[in-house]
């Protein structure tokens, strides 16, 4: 998996960085097991920058190749609360994906012998 964290009006300190790598590798690799040709990309916003308030975001992409990529924005009053939250929705969005992609399509109920016959 490669990791691409990125700070728009954020100092990204290493700290930082490992707490995005950590908490999104943990997410991904529960779903997507070891895939080495998975890029994550993390870009860690201040929105109102000197203003306060909600305005921290977490925005994260997700690129498997072969496959649609998968969007996640969360905002927090912190950065790690947002990027926790972050990492918590692209691993049920990955689940959902995957699952509706999984082939649920078994023998149909004609298809099936029946015991008086």
């Amino acid at each position: 998996m490669q990791l691409l964290v990125r700070g728009v009006h954020i100092q990204v300190t290493d700290a930082l960085r490992e707490y995005c790598e950590i908490h999104m590798r943990r997410a991904l690799d529960r779903v997507l097991g070891q895939e080495p040709a998975v890029q994550v990309e993390v870009h860690l916003v201040d929105t109102n920058e000197s203003k306060g308030g909600m305005d921290l975001e977490a925005r994260v992409t997700v690129h498997v190749p072969g496959h649609p990529a998968l969007q996640v924005t969360e905002r927090s009053d912190e950065i790690h609360r947002a990027i926790a939250a972050a990492s918590d929705r692209i691993e049920r969005a990955a689940k959902k994906y995957l699952d509706r992609k999984h082939d649920h399509s078994g023998p149909s109920l004609a298809d099936l012998p029946t015991d008086g016959s």
